[in-house]
């Protein structure tokens, strides 16, 4: 469903607003809002911040607590213990799960898949940015084993909310992509194949991933970020004119 924070403009899974200890949104475009500090752009990296900073105060979290994930397209899982990352290596993570309160997660995105992943039994959230090759890699899969291991969370106890994000009609890939998310998800159903080129469904992807997990409750966005571009930002339709939107996350 849509909202609306002030200057910030988004989307929230709707069975996900009656948690009231859990705030999330899927950020758009408004406002020129560009999370992310990314090469080719047009947009300021000095602006970056700044952005960050009213989407936290727009929605009414702290902005000191943000923690930001360093979008790498990996298949690896941080396990945030403290909001300063104090005990972590450094690395590139494309998942991020934690029972931390009051300490917001930002993951960003132009077209790839924004995956929320929540527990209201263990409260225990997850955000999760899956491209291509982190799909192809399992890592929404990935991060719901680490939320297993590390606190006890059955996939049956999880609530997923995947987010606006490049839909199949404008998702050609190569074949040898193709033929790694039809082995990562051991599906054919994931793409089409009646063009020139294969097209891929990465929501779904993702879907069935989760799906195979063991999570029962999935909710998809059919927010479409290379048809919707006045209110999304797409790479692969506005190239270096995209910014990059976001899924911001917190338990209170």
């Amino acid at each position: 469903m849509e909202a609306n924070y002030g200057q910030v403009k988004g989307w929230q899974c709707q069975p996900l607003l009656k948690f009231l200890n859990l705030k999330h949104l899927f950020t758009g475009k408004a406002s020129d809002l560009n999370l992310a500090k990314h090469q080719p752009t047009i947009f300021p990296e000095k602006s970056v911040d700044k952005n960050r900073e009213i989407l936290c105060k727009n929605f009414d979290l702290n902005y000191e607590n943000l923690v930001v994930l360093p979008i790498a397209h990996t298949d690896n899982v941080l396990v945030l213990e403290n909001e300063k990352n104090e005990n972590q290596k450094p690395g590139h993570w494309d998942a991020v799960i934690t029972q931390l309160t009051n300490v917001p997660i930002l993951i960003t995105a132009a077209d790839c898949v924004p995956i929320l992943l929540y527990s209201p039994e263990k409260k225990v959230l997850g955000l999760v940015h899956a491209g291509w090759k982190g799909t192809a890699a399992q890592i929404v899969e990935k991060a719901v084993i680490a939320m297993q291991e590390n606190y006890m969370v059955r996939p049956s106890q999880i609530i997923a909310a995947i987010g606006p994000a490049i839909g199949q009609k404008h998702y050609e890939v190569s074949q040898d992509v193709a033929d790694l998310l039809v082995q990562a998800t051991e599906s054919e159903k994931i793409l089409n194949t009646s063009g020139t080129k294969p097209k891929a469904d990465l929501k779904l992807a993702n879907y069935l991933q989760l799906d195979k997990a063991g999570v029962m409750k999935i909710y998809v966005s059919d927010m479409d970020t290379a048809l919707h571009t006045s209110v999304l930002y797409s790479h692969r339709i506005q190239g270096k004119r995209a910014g990059r939107q976001g899924l911001i996350a917190c338990m209170l």
